[in-house]
């Protein structure tokens, strides 16, 4: 009835179609943490809003924004830090993880081979995910509050 060449097509195109699904949801997840992190940030503090994380998702747009993101949730989170008088100068609030992250995926395209470096970049993408999530929930409300100072009395 249907030749084997039919079912190729059709397992490939499912394929195509999971694969374009799971992409998707997980590139919501991650945009989901990244604005949930800047949603605790006070408004005073942040160098973008939280809805503009949603812009990476414009293709050839992205290919500059994330770095802008990348760069304005590391700005804000280190203003809110410094602000709540929780900031370590060790800290680089995701900046560097995620320009490692980015310079990885950009090199699997122009430089090296992808099968090198985005088996990497998935891993870098996991510990900035995780990175800025460890942050929002220090920022949560209740989560910490700094010791008083001393007046010296």
């Amino acid at each position: 009835m249907f030749d084997s060449d039919f079912f190729e097509v059709l397992c490939g195109l499912g394929c195509f179609v999971t694969s374009v699904v799971l992409a998707i949801v997980l590139a919501a997840g991650f945009l989901s943490a990244l604005q949930k992190a800047l949603l605790r940030v006070e408004p005073e503090n942040r160098r973008m809003s939280p809805g503009q994380v949603w812009l990476n998702l414009i293709p050839i747009f992205n290919l500059v924004w994330c770095t802008v993101t990348v760069e304005r949730v590391a700005e804000s989170l280190r203003n809110e830090f410094l602000a709540r008088q929780m900031h370590s100068r060790r800290e680089t609030y995701g900046r560097t993880r995620g320009l490692t992250l980015l310079t990885l995926l950009a090199s699997g395209v122009l430089f090296y081979p992808a099968f090198i470096t985005y088996p990497i970049a998935f891993v870098y993408a996991i510990l900035y995910w995780r990175q800025i999530s460890r942050y929002a929930e220090r920022l949560k409300p209740g989560a910490y509050a700094p010791p008083p100072t001393d007046e010296a009395w």
